[in-house]
C-alpha cells in the first residue's frame, strides 16, 4: 500500500471472500478483508467491486448444485399386514442391496497399499457370492441377483393382487411399476452423475411415480378393489427401498456427485443385450436422440491441422474453432510455428472471400472459442490480436522471425487491396461506416470463462472453498456452415489436438472424429449454450449460430442420402448422438452415457477402454461390475513416459486407482471367469521411440497372454505380416533414425 501523504509504502495483506456466488450485489462483488499491520494494526473491511470485464458475476452456474424437492411425503398404511408378502418385501429389499453392491463392487478404500485397501472390501464380496442356499444353488452372482431382484418383485406384485405365487397379473403390475420407476425416478436422478445435489433425495422423483402408478392402477381394471391398496403397497416399499439404496450410495461414496442408481432395478438382461436396446436407453438417460445417416471418419494426429486448415477455406458462411489451445509460443519461448501457419490461413480465406464478394454477396464469419486459462498460459495474444484487427495490426516478432513478420504484412496488404477493390464493400462502407467494416473483417474471438473470484464451492474438495477459475473448458472442437436446413452441407471435427507446435509429430497419438449429417447439428446448440452460460442475452447471439427451423424435406433428404452413399467414398453412414461434459458445475451428459454403457453392456461385451486419464473410482467400479456380470473388460493406461499429462497427483491416483483395479481382477479372478468375464489392466508402455513401427510391433509380439484368444480370434496370417513388419517397411523404403538414450521420444496416448 502506498500512502501519498506520508510518501511511504507498507506491505498490506488483503483476502477476497466471496460470500455468495456472482458477488453479495452482483456483478463479482466480494466482501475485502485488509491487514496494515505497519500502520497501527490497520484493519479495513469493505466492498470489492470490479471495475471492467464483460458479464462479470455471470458466467458460471448460480449454484454449485442442482436443488431437488424438498418434501416429506406420507406413507400410506395398508392393514391388515400379510406374513408372505412382508416377506417377500424384506427378501426384495435384501436382493436390491446386492444388485448395488454387485454393480460397484468397491468404491474409494483408503490406504496406500491397493493390497490392503481392497481386503476387507474383496472378503466380503466373495462370501457374499460364494455363499449358497436354495435360492442360490450356484452362489450369489451378480446375474443370479438381478434374477432374483426382479423375481421377488413379480412374486411381490402377484401376492399383492391376490395370487398365491407368480401370475401373469403380478407380472405386469411389476412391468408397469419397473416402467414408471425408470422414468420417474431412476433417469431424472442419474441425469445429475457429476452434479452435486441440494436436499439429495428421490422424494421427488417418489411422488410423481407414485401418483402415476396410483393413477394407473385406480383407472385400469387390473386389480379387484379390494387388491389396490396392497398393490400400490408394494410399488411404494419399491421406491421406499430406491431411496435407501440411494442413501447407502450415498455414504459409500461420500459425495453425490458419484451416486449412479443401477438401471438393473427397472431392466431385466432382456431389455438391454442388443445395441438397438443400449442406444435407446442412452437417449433416454440423457433425454437427446440419437440421429441416422451420419457421414463419419477420422484422422490420424496431425492429419488435424491440415483438415482445420483446409475447413476455414471451404468455410461459406461461418466457421468456429472451439479449443482449449492456440499456443502463441512454443515449448522454447519462440513464436509458435503452426500457429503462425493458421493465422496466416485466416488471413488468406479473408483474402478469398473478399475477391468474390461482388460476385458471391457473403463474407464468411469466423468465431474462435477460447477458455481465458489457456488462452493466458499459452500467450494466445500474439496472435489473436492479428486476427482481431487483420486490416490494422502491427505484428511485432523477435529479430529471428522477420520472414513470417514479412509474409503476415504482404497478406494484410493483399487483404486491404482486394477489400478497396470490391464495389460492394464501398458501398457497404459508405453506409455502414469504418467501425462495421472492421467488424466485419475479423475473427472474432471470444475469451470463454473469465477469471472471476466471486464464484467458488466449499464442496469441491471439502477443505477450503475452490474457485471455479480451477475448472476449465477443455473441448477441442471445429465446425463450419453446419445449418439446419442442410446438415450435410458444413462439417464438425471432434479432436483431442489443439493449434501449436505440441500437437505436431508421431509422439502424439490422437484421432479427429469428423461427422456431416443431424448428428453434427448438436454443436452448434453447444456453442449458443456456452455463450448464453457466460452471460450473452439470446439477441446477442451471432446469427449463424441461433437455432433455424428444420427444413421442411429433411425427411427425403436423409432417403436422399442413404440412397446416393457411397461408402468407399464417403466414409459409414452411422447413427449419432453427440454430448458434452459442461464446464464446471453445468450439466455432464458424457458421464451419464459412459455410466450407461460401463455398467449395462450385455454378458460377452468387450469394453477396451483406452484413456490418457484414469482418475475416477465411480467408472472402474462400473467396469469391475460388469466383469461380474460376464463383460471382458479391458482398461489401458499409459505409463509416465507416455502420458501427456504427467503431473505427479494425476499419476499418483491413477496408480492408486489401478492399483485397485488389479487387486479385484486377481483376487476375483475365479467368480469373473466362472461367468465367462475378463477384467486385465493394461499398460500404454511402447520402449521404442517414435517412428519406430516395426520395433513397436516386435514389443506386442514379444508375449501373448492366456486369456487373448477370447478376446481377439487367432489369426496365423495377422501375426506372420507382424512379425514380418520391418523386412516389409524396408521393401517399401521406410526409413527411421532410430534414437536411443534420454533423447528418445516416446509416443503418448491421447485418444
Amino acid at each position: 500500500d502506498y500512502n501519498i501523504r506520508s510518501d511511504s509504502w507498507d506491505v498490506l495483506f488483503q483476502f477476497d471472500l466471496p460470500v455468495k456466488r456472482g458477488g453479495i450485489v452482483g456483478r463479482g462483488t466480494t466482501i475485502c478483508l485488509r491487514w496494515l499491520p505497519s500502520r497501527d494494526q490497520t484493519i479495513g473491511v469493505g466492498v470489492n467491486v470490479p471495475l471492467w470485464g464483460r458479464n462479470i458475476g455471470a458466467t458460471r452456474p448460480e449454484k454449485d448444485h442442482v436443488p431437488l424437492v424438498r418434501r416429506t411425503p406420507r406413507r400410506l398404511q395398508v392393514e391388515p399386514s400379510l406374513p408372505e408378502l412382508d416377506a417377500a418385501l424384506a427378501k426384495l429389499a435384501e436382493r436390491a442391496h446386492w444388485v448395488a453392491e454387485l454393480c460397484q463392487p468397491f468404491a474409494e478404500p483408503s490406504g496406500a497399499d491397493p493390497a490392503k485397501a481392497m481386503a476387507p472390501v474383496l472378503a466380503g464380496l466373495q462370501a457374499h457370492i460364494d455363499s449358497v442356499d436354495t435360492a442360490f444353488p450356484t452362489g450369489h452372482h451378480y446375474a443370479a441377483e438381478i434374477d432374483a431382484y426382479h423375481a421377488v418383485l413379480d412374486l411381490a406384485f402377484s401376492l399383492a393382487a391376490g395370487g398365491s405365487g407368480v401370475n401373469d397379473r403380478g407380472r405386469n403390475l411389476s412391468r408397469r411399476a419397473r416402467e414408471v420407476l425408470l422414468d420417474k425416478v431412476l433417469i431424472p436422478y442419474n441425469l445429475l452423475l457429476g452434479q452435486r445435489k441440494g436436499n439429495d433425495s428421490l422424494v421427488g422423483g417418489i411422488a410423481g411415480a407414485q401418483t402415476e402408478y396410483a393413477g394407473w392402477i385406480l383407472a385400469g381394471g387390473e386389480v379387484a378393489a379390494d387388491r389396490k391398496r396392497q398393490v400400490f403397497n408394494v410399488f411404494q416399499t419399491l421406491c421406499d427401498i430406491m431411496e435407501e439404496n440411494r442413501a447407502r450410495l450415498r455414504e459409500r461414496w461420500q459425495d453425490s456427485r458419484f451416486v449412479w442408481l443401477p438401471l438393473q432395478y427397472a431392466l431385466t438382461p432382456d431389455q438391454h443385450d442388443t445395441q438397438q436396446e443400449l442406444d435407446d436407453l442412452i437417449a433416454r438417460a440423457v433425454r437427446k436422440p440419437f440421429t441416422e445417416e451420419n457421414r463419419v471418419w477420422y484422422v490420424i494426429n496431425e492429419q488435424f491441422q491440415w483438415e482445420m486448415a483446409r475447413s476455414v477455406r471451404e468455410a461459406n458462411d461461418y466457421h468456429v474453432l472451439w479449443v482449449h489451445d492456440y499456443r502463441g509460443k512454443n515449448a522454447d519461448g519462440d513464436p509458435d510455428g503452426i500457429s503462425f501457419a493458421h493465422s496466416l490461413n485466416y488471413l488468406e480465406a479473408m483474402i478469398e472471400r473478399v475477391e468474390v464478394y461482388d460476385e458471391t454477396g457473403k463474407l464468411p464469419q469466423y468465431f474462435i472459442l477460447l477458455d481465458q486459462h489457456y488462452f493466458e498460459i499459452n500467450k494466445s495474444r500474439l496472435w489473436l490480436r492479428l486476427l482481431e484487427a487483420p486490416l490494422d495490426y502491427d505484428l511485432d516478432l523477435p529479430d529471428d522471425f522477420s520472414d513470417w513478420e514479412e509474409r503476415v504484412r504482404a497478406a494484410q496488404v493483399r487483404l486491404r487491396a482486394v477489400v478497396a477493390k470490391s464495389q460492394l464493400l464501398k458501398v457497404e462502407r459508405s453506409q455502414y461506416g469504418e467501425k462495421w467494416l472492421r467488424n466485419r473483417l475479423k475473427v472474432h474471438v471470444n475469451i470463454t470463462n473469465p477469471a472471476d473470484h466471486s464464484f467458488a464451492s466449499w464442496h469441491v474438495a471439502g477443505i477450503l472453498p475452490i474457485p471455479d477459475n480451477m475448472m476449465r473448458d477443455h473441448r477441442k472442437i471445429s465446425f463450419h456452415d453446419i445449418t439446419e436446413v442442410d446438415p450435410y452441407r458444413g462439417m464438425a471435427m471432434f479432436t483431442g489436438m489443439g493449434i501449436g507446435e505440441h500437437y505436431v509429430g508421431a509422439n502424439w497419438e490422437d484421432r479427429a472424429i469428423m461427422i456431416q449429417g443431424p448428428g453434427a447439428l448438436a454443436v452448434k446448440d453447444a456453442a449458443r449454450d456456452l455463450l448464453l452460460a457466460q452471460g450473452y442475452e439470446s439477441h446477442e447471439i451471432p446469427h449463424p449460430l441461433r437455432a433455424q427451423p428444420h427444413s421442411h424435406d429433411q425427411r427425403s433428404r436423409l432417403t436422399k442420402e442413404h440412397d446416393a452413399h457411397i461408402p468407399a467414398l464417403l466414409g459409414n453412414l452411422g447413427r449419432v448422438l453427440q454430448l458434452h461434459n459442461e464446464t464446471g458445475f453445468h450439466r455432464k451428459d458424457v458421464n451419464v452415457s459412459k455410466a450407461v454403457l460401463y455398467s449395462m453392456m450385455p454378458p460377452g461385451s468387450v469394453l477396451k477402454v483406452p484413456d490418457s486419464l484414469w482418475q475416477n473410482y465411480l467408472y472402474a467400479s462400473l467396469l469391475a461390475g460388469s466383469s461380474l456380470r460376464g463383460c471382458q473388460v479391458m482398461v489401458v493406461a499409459p505409463t509416465k513416459d507416455s502420458a501427456p499429462s504427467a503431473a505427479k497427483p494425476t499419476m499418483a491416483r491413477a496408480h492408486g486407482l489401478l492399483g485397485r483395479l488389479i487387486v479385484f481382477s486377481g483376487e476375483m479372478a475365479t467368480r469373473i471367469t466362472d461367468h465367462h468375464g475378463l477384467l486385465k489392466v493394461g499398460l500404454y508402455a511402447p520402449r521404442q521411440g517414435v517412428g519406430d513401427i516395426a520395433g513397436r510391433m516386435e514389443q506386442a509380439l514379444e508375449t501373448e497372454p492366456s486369456w487373448i484368444d477370447a478376446v481377439y480370434p487367432h489369426n496365423p496370417a495377422f501375426l506372420a505380416a507382424v512379425g514380418n513388419a520391418r523386412a516389409q517397411l524396408d521393401s517399401l523404403g521406410y526409413t527411421e533414425t532410430y534414437i536411443t538414450g534420454e533423447d528418445m521420444v516416446k509416443p503418448k496416448i491421447h485418444l
